[in-house]
């Protein structure tokens, strides 16, 4: 069992390494989306952060300073999106954080329920990465979407999300290989359990020492090391490499997936 790293253990970035580029956080209230605004802005980029609850946006600003604007935005409503990512003209990193779904043995998913999980993290993404595209060619820049760590492989409990991320990684690999001529790079970058207060809502906390426990590492994967990875994405470290899926999990990956459901 290996001991999860202090936060600034993670830390292997030059300070401002992304100094004068603009990247927008989806989700960015909270949780991932949150570590990885403050991460950017700490490198010097200027961060735009959207979310659906105004209030953690301003809490996400209170810790990021001047650097982050944010604005409410559900990016399933796909007219307000697109109108807000073309209205912010060139960009350079586009992270897509926002998501959400909610553990139920795939028998009992309603059709309404398994809808809302792909659109909010399959269709709604797919829709707001291809508004960007203009923005992204004029930087040459580059799209991290965040997924789940081996969706292929099953997760009991989560047919749903498991399913819409499965997608996300197939889009990833397609529009990386549509938009290399305009020198977009795009990555999915997967982590493991993370141990944020939206899982800790999601799921008792039997289930998730359950979990971490199957991997061959025998721990969580922190926000520092998440945010980190995206960083180093957006900074161009990665690209000599486009449309990869990235399982930052521990080796959760190589095991079969603890159930969800009991």
């Amino acid at each position: 069992m290996t001991a999860a790293p202090r936060p600034d253990d993670c830390r292997v970035l030059p300070p401002r390494a992304l100094a004068g580029r603009t990247a927008l956080v989806t989700g960015a209230g909270s949780g991932i989306g949150r570590a990885v605004a403050l991460r950017l802005v700490e490198l010097g980029a200027s961060v735009v952060g959207v979310g659906r609850r105004v209030e953690l946006l301003y809490e996400t600003r209170s810790l990021a300073g001047e650097r982050f604007r944010h604005h409410p935005l559900d990016i399933r409503d796909r007219a307000a999106a697109a109108a807000f990512v073309e209205a912010l003209g060139p960009l350079d990193l586009l992270v897509n954080n926002a998501g959400g779904q909610f553990v139920a043995a795939a028998s009992t998913i309603s059709r309404r329920g398994f809808d809302a999980v792909v659109d909010l993290n399959l269709t709604a993404l797919s829709a707001l990465v291809r508004a960007a595209r203009p923005g992204l060619a004029a930087r040459r820049g580059r799209v991290v979407n965040l997924s789940l760590s081996a969706p292929e492989r099953g997760i009991a409990g989560l047919a749903h999300s498991a399913a819409a991320r499965a997608g996300v990684a197939a889009l990833t690999r397609a529009l990386a290989r549509e938009w290399a001529p305009e020198g977009i790079r795009l990555f999915c970058l997967a982590p493991g359990t993370v141990l944020t207060a939206g899982v800790g809502e999601e799921l008792p906390a039997d289930v998730l020492a359950r979990v971490v426990a199957t991997t061959p590492l025998g721990r969580d994967t922190t926000l520092a090391e998440v945010a980190e990875w995206v960083a180093a994405l957006g900074s161009g470290v990665g690209d000599a490499v486009s449309g990869a899926f990235i399982e930052l999990d521990g080796g959760s990956g190589l095991v079969s997936a603890a159930s969800l459901t009991g």
